[in-house]
C-alpha cells in the first residue's frame, strides 16, 4: 500500500476499535475502550504515524522523507539489518520489536521541578510518529505539521503510566494495520521472517490460490492487486470518509 493509504487505515484501526461509531442502526465501530476525546485524537494521529514504521525498511518510502537526510539514513540502514523491503520490519518478530521500543519509551519517567513526572522518550517517540503521518497529508502545511506533532507529543509525555497506556496500543494497531494492508496486495508479507518457507513449484500453478503462498516465502490476500492499483485507492477513500464520520462522533 502506499504510504497515506497507510497511515489512513491506521487512523481507521484505532477509531474502529476506541469509538462507538452508528449511523442509524447500523454500529460501524467497536468503542471496546473509555477515551476522552483527546486520548481518542491523539492516538489517531500517533496511529497512523506507527501505520508507517514498517517501511522504515525502505529508503523511498514516506517515512524516509520526513526528516531528510537522517530519515534516508536510517531508512536505509533498518533496510540493511532487516533483509530489504517487507522482509524484517513486515514481520511478527519487526511488529514485536516496535512495540518493544514504544513499551520502553513510555516506561522510562523523569522528575522535573515544573512540570511533575513527564515521559520524554514516550513524547519524542510521539512526535517522530506523528511527524510520519502529517508527512502523508501532502497538502499539510510544513508549520501546522510541527504545531500537531509537538502538540500531541506534549500530550503523550505529560500524561501519567495509567492515562498513557493508550499510546502503546496505539502502536501496536499501527504497525499491525500496516502489515495487514500490504498483505493484501500482490507482494505480501513473510510473517515468519528471517524463517522462509518456500512454495512448492507446483502450488504455484494453481489457479488463483496459487498466488497467495509465493516462491519467496511470502504469503498474500491481494484483494487489492497490485500497490496503487484502483481497488487499493477505492478502499482508502472509504476509510477516509469512515474517519472523518467516526472524529465528529467522537
Amino acid at each position: 500500500m502506499m504510504g497515506g493509504h497507510h497511515a489512513m487505515s491506521g487512523a481507521a484501526a484505532w477509531l474502529a476499535i476506541t469509538t462507538p461509531v452508528s449511523i442509524g442502526s447500523v454500529d460501524l465501530g467497536f468503542g471496546a475502550l473509555q477515551m476522552d476525546r483527546w486520548e481518542t485524537l491523539a492516538g489517531a494521529i500517533v496511529c497512523a504515524g506507527a501505520a508507517l514504521l514498517p517501511d522504515a525498511d525502505h529508503h523511498g518510502a514516506t517515512i524516509a522523507r520526513s526528516l531528510p537526510p537522517i530519515s534516508s539514513i536510517f531508512t536505509r540502514i533498518i533496510g540493511k539489518v532487516s533483509g530489504g523491503h517487507r522482509n524484517g520490519t513486515h514481520s511478527i518478530l519487526g511488529m514485536a520489536f516496535f512495540i518493544l521500543l514504544a513499551w520502553l519509551a513510555n516506561g522510562w519517567a523523569v522528575q522535573t521541578a515544573a512540570l511533575g513526572i513527564v515521559y520524554p522518550a514516550a513524547a519524542l517517540f510521539a512526535v517522530l510518529l506523528i511527524s510520519f503521518a502529517v508527512k502523508s497529508v501532502k497538502f499539510m502545511p510544513p508549520a501546522l505539521c510541527w504545531v500537531i506533532a509537538l502538540a500531541a507529543g506534549a500530550f503523550v509525555g505529560m500524561n501519567t503510566p495509567e492515562e498513557n497506556q493508550w499510546f502503546l496500543l496505539a502502536v501496536a494497531v499501527g504497525v499491525a494495520a500496516h502489515v495487514l494492508g500490504d498483505m493484501l496486495t500482490i507482494g505480501g508479507c513473510n510473517l515468519i521472517w528471517p524463517i522462509k518457507i518456500r512454495s512448492p513449484r507446483w502450488f504455484r500453478r494453481l489457479p488463483v490460490i496459487g498466488s497467495v503462498w509465493k516462491a519467496n516465502g511470502r504469503v498474500a490476500v491481494p484483494v487489492l492487486a497490485a500497490t496503487g492499483s484502483a481497488a487499493e485507492w477505492t478502499l482508502a477513500s472509504l476509510l477516509t470518509v469512515y474517519v472523518g464520520v467516526a472524529l465528529i462522533v467522537a
